[in-house]
């Protein structure tokens, strides 16, 4: 049965993370880090099932290539604290095939990320024990036309209720300001460049992907972005497990807990069964619940 997940986070230079280093592990490559010297050798990861760059037009079509474009990053996001890439990780229905699965990823991160302006960078994790998964890394800085990064914030101008521009008024005079050449001044705020940043972008990619995955899986296998309670579903959710707790079967505290949580709801829906009867004035026997 298809399980719904995904889980966006960013890499940046504060947690001592490198975009070169994050996309040669998620990709399973070979990267040179220009700016360090290193390389980042992890051709040897398994289960890397496959890998895209998808750009968007005004990219440079050297950014093609992870190690240019991951380099360039780095380059261009110069701070000790420097977002350098966001990251998407979601997981794939198991029910679908490869194939599928990847034009799935593909036409998600066309129509979300990359025809939004963004540099998009993925990869299909799966190691054969039921859980395979996608990385999405996401620039977070936009290319102008010409190819060049844009800046992550703007200048414009303060607005009213009205949308009106907003005056500088001079304290002495109380009239508005007068600068250079006989124009009038007006107040000016600083906003993001984009709007990527935007919280509700969580809520949208999130039900992007829960309609982007139904349109493949049955009916009785569909996938909910909600919360059970946003669902209106009486139901415990379980948590998700990740590879490592996968491989490591019944002795993961997470696979456990799982465990525990499904043989709660059965007994929920058991419990659930007795009071519809009980209330329509149905006796069902055991056999039946």
């Amino acid at each position: 049965m298809a399980i719904y997940h995904l889980s966006l986070k960013t890499i940046s230079r504060s947690k001592g993370q490198s975009a070169v280093a994050s996309a040669a592990y998620r990709s399973g490559s070979k990267l040179k880090d220009r700016e360090t010297g290193e390389t980042k050798d992890f051709t040897k990861k398994h289960g890397v099932a496959y890998s895209e760059i998808q750009l968007p037009a005004q990219a440079p079509a050297k950014f093609t290539d992870r190690e240019e474009l991951w380099n360039a990053v780095e380059e261009k996001e110069s701070k000790s604290n420097s977002q350098l890439a966001r990251e998407v990780e979601l997981a794939l229905p198991s029910e679908l095939e490869r194939p599928t699965q990847i034009k799935l990823v593909h036409d998600y991160v066309q129509t979300n990320f990359v025809d939004r302006g963004m540099c998009a960078d993925w990869s299909i994790h799966d190691k054969e024990d039921g859980n395979p998964h996608a990385h999405i890394m996401l620039t977070t800085r936009a290319i102008k036309k010409n190819g060049t990064w844009a800046p992550k914030q703007k200048s414009t101008y303060l607005l009213d209720e009205d949308g009106a521009k907003v005056p500088q008024i001079d304290p002495k005079t109380g009239q508005q300001k007068i600068g250079a050449r006989g124009r009038k001044m007006w107040k000016r705020t600083t906003e993001s460049y984009t709007d990527w940043n935007d919280r509700s972008n969580a809520e949208i990619w999130r039900k992007s992907w829960a309609e982007s995955c139904n349109q493949y899986l049955a009916p009785e296998n569909k996938i909910d972005h909600r919360s059970y309670e946003r669902q209106g579903v009486e139901q415990i959710p379980t948590i998700h497990e990740g590879y490592v707790a996968r491989e490591m079967g019944d002795r993961s505290e997470r696979v456990q807990t799982n465990i525990d949580v499904k043989a709660g709801n059965r007994e929920l829906s058991g419990l659930r069964t007795c009071l519809i009867s009980k209330k329509s004035g149905i006796v069902l026997l055991k056999s039946e619940l």
